[in-house]
């Protein structure tokens, strides 16, 4: 049996993706993953569950017929998009694939699409998802409001036997990448220190999702003088040369740059952080990974859907947090920049909190 799973959205989706792949892998099912850019690629390219991955790019039509020419080929025998659905697009691919069950979420995409373009809440009342109703054999619509991972799920119980209880985040790093982490730590002496891995940049979908570099600053500053056995290492993403510049001129020495690597790199540095601050972006699911001790920082998102999937991460939102953008839905009300109202005294103060609850003592 094979089946077809569809990701055309960002690491951290692609990373709650994987209780969908193990289940499908123990049920002996053989994996195939189509995916829209290359970091995803990498992230998944060295998983023994998964037989093929490949990359479609929307942009180039194509290419991406050519592409889907080649997996109705593979006669699948079951196919799904991923949380959040892509609406119409993934839709399409779905019926063309020609899979015998074809199965996502339905939204408005057309509402999602526009909202987002025009950054302005389109409220509508009902889910109709026609097209994806008349493209797939079972359409589902999202009914309760819960994490990805379950919602995820949900669409294989229909088709394949496994136990909720058993939901794990399964990720493995080959014995390079584990040398490599482990060189960089003794490269930077960090092999004494209690390391706090950071991560400042986030993506720009939806806006606002970012924390501001002064309340990073004096955040950073606040537990650099209360505590002496640590150190920083802050993961640098393409295009974030400007958080680089901003970190470098905070003149701590005890700050670490990480950057130029691979995802698979970044995720064998943060395996061994022991502990990980980051607004919502995909490197805080890289931290859930390895149930690494973590504080995400949520606010236009509605985190219940897609927040880190760990009992180790601990989320922290604004005074009066009142989230502006459903994934599956785009912006419900007037987006604005509401992580200006999560301050840095409260992140510190449940940072210590945090530390206490797990028992860290640290001098």
């Amino acid at each position: 049996m094979r089946a077809l799973i569809i990701i055309l959205s960002g690491i951290g989706n692609a990373i709650t993706t994987l209780p969908v792949i193990e289940i499908l892998y123990k049920n002996n099912i053989d994996v195939d993953v189509l995916v829209s850019s290359k970091v995803n690629q990498d992230l998944l390219s060295k998983d023994f569950r998964v037989k093929n991955i490949y990359i479609f790019n929307p942009k180039n039509l194509i290419k991406g017929l050519k592409l889907i020419k080649q997996l109705k080929n593979e006669k699948y025998d079951f196919a799904m998009t991923i949380y959040p659905p892509q609406g119409i697009l993934s839709g399409i691919i779905l019926y063309l694939t020609g899979a015998k069950i074809k199965t996502q979420y339905t939204c408005n995409y057309l509402f999602k699409f526009l909202s987002m373009k025009l950054k302005i809440p389109i409220i509508y009342k009902y889910n109709f998802g026609l097209f994806e109703k008349l493209l797939l054999t079972h359409p589902k619509d999202i009914n309760d409001k819960k994490h990805a991972v379950y919602l995820m799920t949900d669409l294989l119980k229909p088709f394949f036997k496994f136990d909720d209880g058993d939901l794990n985040l399964k990720y493995y790093l080959n014995n390079d990448e584990i040398k490599f982490s482990e060189e960089f730590w003794s490269k930077n002496k960090l092999n004494d220190k209690f390391v706090i891995g950071i991560h400042t940049g986030t993506s720009n979908k939806p806006p606002f999702k970012m924390w501001d570099f002064e309340y990073w600053k004096q955040l950073l500053l606040k537990i650099n003088e209360k505590y002496k056995n640590i150190k920083f290492v802050a993961f640098i993403g393409p295009s974030e040369e400007e958080h680089e510049i901003y970190l470098k001129n905070l003149d701590l020495d005890n700050l670490i740059m990480a950057k130029n690597l691979t995802i698979r790199e970044t995720i064998a540095l943060i395996s061994k952080c022991n502990f990980f601050i980051s607004a919502d972006s995909g490197l805080a699911h890289c931290a859930s990974l390895f149930k690494t001790p973590q504080i995400t920082m949520f606010g236009p998102v509605d985190y219940k859907y897609i927040h880190p999937f760990s009992e180790n991460c601990k989320v922290v939102v604004p005074d009066n947090y009142k989230p502006f953008y459903i994934p599956h839905c785009g912006f419900m009300s007037k987006p604005y920049d509401c992580m200006k109202d999560l301050k840095p005294e409260k992140v510190f103060r449940e940072f210590e909190e945090y530390l206490g609850k797990l028992n860290i003592e640290l001098i």
